[in-house]
């Protein structure tokens, strides 16, 4: 019998493997799971350390399975603009810190529509906190950006009659009015954050403070996710991989990369370490909801005139698609409106293989490469009978709920909103979901979108009743989506997302069993301490 690194007893770890099933104990070695089950068989096995867990109930290690991490590491330096419910009071925000700014004032995290004037701020207004200081703001969704003028200086945009840019507003007299939405982000603003994101030192430092957070998150694992096309890298692998050697990365990172890699070195998804590895490239369709920007079929119930904003063709997708499946690279794409998931399922259905096959699990197997769609929000019925026939995955954040109950109806009418985020639906039909926050967009943690996923509420209990109710998920298949099937997007589900003799000894343990509390409490619930490898990366 070998002898263990670090036995884990009398607990109650939920497994994950089947609704129900818990083990007592969990031995560790060399990183993986050897033996999971009784306490007795446990403490039989000789090991290095033995630790009581004093009865508190577990689950496999949380993954995210899509955060901008640099990002979300970088907003917490930025005014935090989320509160604001006016125009005025950003102005004001912003001013309170103007005479701190060393170089450009930054903030983040602005909901148009909890702004009375019901829209984003503009360049002149943004000129009133600074004339001399340029000052970029971001909405929550990060899909726009808006600046004042002496930012604007910064950049190549032109009056309307120069260039008219369907991803730019412009004032009546065709002046530029500092909103720059969608893919003009990258093409306009790609030199500022160029020259911003170029020490490389920097980010690493900002990465370094931020990764614990997420361990305290419960976080085992976290798709590290690339930003819009053209900007700056954002992910890199040196910065991960020198944590890993100094030993002081706490979580699992799974790059998944917006710019294109060399391709002459044929990266395949899976390239990399354990703890740092390759996923997929990340391609953007469409906008947000709460922008108006994500693309619709039918217009928008609150703005008639727009129906969002789409990047590619179905013959441009194709080619990113196949480019990527001849590669050896799978895709995930940026997908909200129902216009979007149309595109990608013309587009999908003529690179990747048909399977007939209603298990997802099977299906997804069966494919030499599988297709990410990322979000799913807004569908309509038919897309179902087409994406259970390919082997996709749903990479969904529940959590947007949090937010979109407050402002569905709106943006999509009563008779669209059935369609919204029908988590119950994809999993009725073998649609495999998995789940991440879009952080810095929603907050990195699972506790939240599991609640939201099984109560169809945002944190507060509104709706009463909840938003399409009859989409409500159990709490086992939305914690399903954070671990067991997590594990899937980054083709590991044999080393992880379960408690298993053989995959990763990554677990965490709650103060409460999340399987017998109110669900309107989950997001109440406390990660106590949270293991990777068998080594404990925090506890409180």
């Amino acid at each position: 019998m070998i002898r263990a690194d670090k036995t884990f007893y009398n607990g109650k770890i939920y497994t994950m493997n089947n609704p129900g099933e818990t083990v007592e104990a969990i031995v560790a070695y060399d990183g993986k799971i050897v033996f999971a089950g009784s306490n007795e068989e446990a403490l039989a096995f000789p090991a290095k350390e033995k630790e009581d867990l004093g009865g508190l109930a577990g689950l496999p290690g949380f993954t995210d399975t899509h955060i901008h991490v640099f990002m979300d590491c970088l907003y917490k330096s930025y005014v935090d603009l989320s509160g604001a419910k006016s125009v005025a009071e950003i102005v004001e925000l912003m001013k309170a810190h103007a005479d701190s700014a060393s170089g450009w004032l930054v903030g983040a995290g602005i909901f148009s529509e909890n702004l009375k004037e019901n829209r984003f701020p503009r360049r002149y207004e943004l000129d009133e906190i600074s004339l001399d200081i340029p000052v970029m703001l971001s909405s929550h969704c990060g899909h726009i950006t808006m600046v004042n003028s002496k930012a604007l200086s910064h950049t190549t945009i032109v009056r309307r009659d120069e260039y008219d840019d369907e991803c730019l507003e412009y004032y009546d007299d065709g002046e530029p009015n500092g909103v720059i939405m969608e893919t003009a982000q990258g093409k306009y603003l790609s030199a500022i954050l160029d020259s911003s994101w170029n020490d490389s030192a920097y980010m690493k430092s900002l990465i370094a403070a931020g990764l614990p957070a997420y361990s305290k998150n419960g976080h085992t694992t976290l798709h590290a996710v690339g930003l819009m096309p053209d900007t700056p890298p954002s992910e890199h692998f040196d910065q991960y991989f020198e944590l890993e050697r100094r030993d002081e990365l706490p979580v699992r990172i799974v790059i998944n990369p917006s710019e294109n890699l060399p391709w002459t070195l044929r990266p395949l998804t899976g390239f990399g370490t354990d703890m740092v590895r390759l996923g997929s490239k990340k391609i953007f369709l469409d906008g947000s909801m709460g922008g108006r920007t994500a693309a619709l079929l039918e217009p928008y119930s609150d703005a008639p005139d727009e129906k969002g904003i789409i990047t590619h063709s179905t013959e441009e997708l194709k080619g990113l698609f196949q480019e990527a499946y001849d590669a050896g690279l799978e895709v995930s794409i940026h997908v909200i409106g129902d216009a979007a998931m149309q595109r990608v399922l013309d587009a999908a259905e003529q690179v990747y293989p048909s399977i007939d096959e209603k298990d997802p699990v099977k299906r997804l197997k069966k494919s030499d490469r599988r297709l990410r769609v990322v979000h799913a929000m807004i569908i309509k019925p038919e897309h179902i009978e087409r994406l259970k026939k390919l082997p996709i995955i749903l990479d969904v954040q529940p959590g947007f709920l949090h937010s979109d109950v407050h402002i569905a109806e709106d943006r999509l009418g009563a008779d669209r909103l059935k369609y919204l985020m029908p988590f119950k639906t994809y999993i009725d039909n073998g649609i495999l979901l998995t789940g991440g926050s879009d952080a810095p967009v929603d907050p990195p943690i699972p506790l939240n979108g599991i609640q939201c996923a099984v109560t169809r509420q945002d944190l507060n209990g509104f709706p009463e009743g909840g938003l399409q109710a009859d989409e409500a998920v159990s709490v086992y298949e939305a914690v399903a989506m954070y671990t067991k099937n997590a594990a899937f997007c980054s083709n590991e589900e044999d080393v992880k997302g379960t408690i298993s003799v053989g995959k990763y000894a990554d677990f965490i343990l709650l103060d409460r069993d999340v399987f017998e509390i109110d669900a309107k409490d989950i997001h109440n619930v406390k990660v106590l301490q949270t293991v990777v490898g068998g080594d404990t990366k925090w506890k409180e």
